[in-house]
């Protein structure tokens, strides 16, 4: 399945992002190994994350709406995110996945949400560290992930905040309840509950 999976890929994405799509992949995996998670999974949710940026950021919108595939208002003021939304139905339409598991990773990798599996986690994480990603600060977040994928994942979020206030661009609400859910658990560990 993995080999017809990236065959599949190959034809529809542009070298750039089949090569980020198999990094994603390939640290999905890694990360997975680390904390327990069906590593195979991991590989296919990371393989996949990316399989509706074939389709143009301007008519991926569109796409979903002809799919009826549900997103809501702030997705639609922030076009970017929605291959991740769009992905998990072409994941499941057009790769076969079936495994809701999966399904949900590749569609909340690039905007988080309250009550995330360690999987989409993971997912969502692979997405910002995979080897070939060299921004400033990405080995703050491979450190940190060393030691925590939530850690990882809230030093990315205020790397977004940081980057998307100064575009002045809009922020979806997801990636704060992201954030809300991962303090509070935190909080609630650090206090004994």
């Amino acid at each position: 399945m993995e080999k017809e999976i990236k065959e599949k890929l190959k034809k529809n994405l542009d070298e750039k992002r089949f090569i980020h799509s198999v990094g994603v992949a390939d640290e999905a995996r890694r990360i997975a190994c680390l904390y327990g998670v069906d590593e195979n999974k991991a590989y296919l949710a990371g393989l996949l994350h990316d399989c509706a940026k074939g389709i143009k950021t301007d008519k991926q919108i569109e796409t979903c709406d002809a799919l009826g595939v549900e997103i809501d208002e702030w997705t639609r003021k922030c076009p970017p995110v929605a291959h991740g939304f769009l992905g998990a139905e072409i994941a499941k339409t057009e790769y076969g996945i079936t495994d809701d598991e999966i399904l949900n990773a590749i569609k909340y990798h690039t905007v988080g949400n309250a009550e995330m599996t360690l999987l989409q986690k993971i997912i969502y994480i692979a997405d910002m560290t995979e080897v070939n990603r060299n921004f400033e600060g990405v080995d703050l977040l491979r450190e940190a992930l060393g030691r925590s994928v939530d850690e990882a994942i809230m030093l990315s979020i205020e790397q977004q905040l940081r980057l998307n206030m100064g575009r002045k661009t809009v922020i979806h609400p997801n990636i704060i309840c992201l954030w809300n859910d991962i303090l509070s658990g935190t909080l609630n560990n650090e206090r004994g509950q």
